[in-house]
């Protein structure tokens, strides 16, 4: 079921394009800064060399590297016992990624949801070649891009712009590889979606030992929206709670999950029902906060 979430706006949806800038910023700059003559950071996993802050890390360093794990390991878990996905929502590659570069050029070129579905269901003109092409050709070409950004993290941007220089056929196998690696990438962004989050990662299943009554996440007030029910003439009616049965929290939501429901392995806690719910609550008058981070204790 193919999902065709609304362009989401409103403050968190602002924040999180700012920290979503600056990470992608961090992420293509870094390979091109050095440390003491070495590059700021180098994961090279063939050679087994490591670099981080321009200090080397040999093999004979892998106790570092277990301990460093086990420690984000539990750093992760506290984490998430206070403060839920916090990860998910705002720092997460897939996140970024999907919802910050290739659903906003999705936008772009196709318009709103209402109009990305009826160019699906119309049949193949020069129109519909035109935007699916741009579309198809822009995405393939970031995910090159990108492919070759995680490569210089492997062999040093250095090494990187000398492959580039030099002509594709004394490295056939290394093309071939970033090749496939793109096409990985572009079928995650493109076609693949959401699912990542939903069916590989784990991290959502692990909510359900991780989290308890007083982590924060993001969360509907059922005490303050129920029972919901439609407007009457722009008034709730008596005896309903501040929830207008609206939808716009469904419509946003890029796993197509309703918040209302409670928690659920499929919300990444990206805010965009927050920001939907807040902006209805302002149309009628009432206080923001029908969704937002919270505890089910708070």
């Amino acid at each position: 079921v193919w999902i065709y979430p609304k362009k989401p706006s409103g403050p968190l949806y602002r924040a999180r394009t700012i920290v979503s800038i600056f990470l992608l910023a961090v992420l293509i700059i870094t390979p091109f800064l050095k440390m003491n003559g070495k590059p700021l950071i180098l994961l090279n996993f063939l050679e087994r060399k490591f670099i981080l802050f321009g200090v080397g890390f040999w093999p004979q360093d892998f106790h570092l590297f277990v301990i460093a794990t086990i420690t984000l390991i539990v750093f992760i878990v506290l984490f998430t016992v206070i403060f839920g996905r916090l990860f998910c929502g705002w720092i997460c590659p897939q996140t970024i990624f999907l919802e910050m570069v290739f659903r906003k050029i999705e936008f772009w070129l196709e318009g709103s949801p209402a109009k990305q579905k009826a160019l699906n269901a119309q049949k193949m003109n020069f129109i519909k070649f035109m935007k699916k092409g741009s579309k198809h050709v822009i995405f393939y070409g970031i995910s090159f891009f990108i492919g070759n950004i995680f490569l210089s993290y492997i062999i040093g941007m250095d090494q990187l712009l000398k492959i580039i220089s030099e002509p594709p056929s004394e490295h056939w196998v290394g093309l071939t590889a970033m090749i496939l690696f793109s096409g990985a990438f572009y079928f995650n962004f493109t076609f693949f979606r959401e699912q990542a989050c939903v069916l590989v990662c784990p991290y959502g299943r692990f909510q359900s030992v991780l989290l308890d009554t007083k982590t924060i996440v993001v969360a509907y007030d059922f005490k303050r929206g129920e029972p919901r029910g439609k407007l009457v003439k722009k008034v709730i009616a008596s005896g309903n709670g501040d929830c207008v049965d609206c939808k716009q929290c469904i419509q946003v939501c890029p796993t197509g999950i309703d918040i209302r429901n409670g928690t659920q392995l499929e919300c990444v806690n990206c805010t965009a029902c927050i920001d939907a719910c807040n902006n209805m609550m302002g149309k009628i008058d009432k206080p923001n906060g029908l969704i937002r981070y919270a505890s089910h204790a708070g």
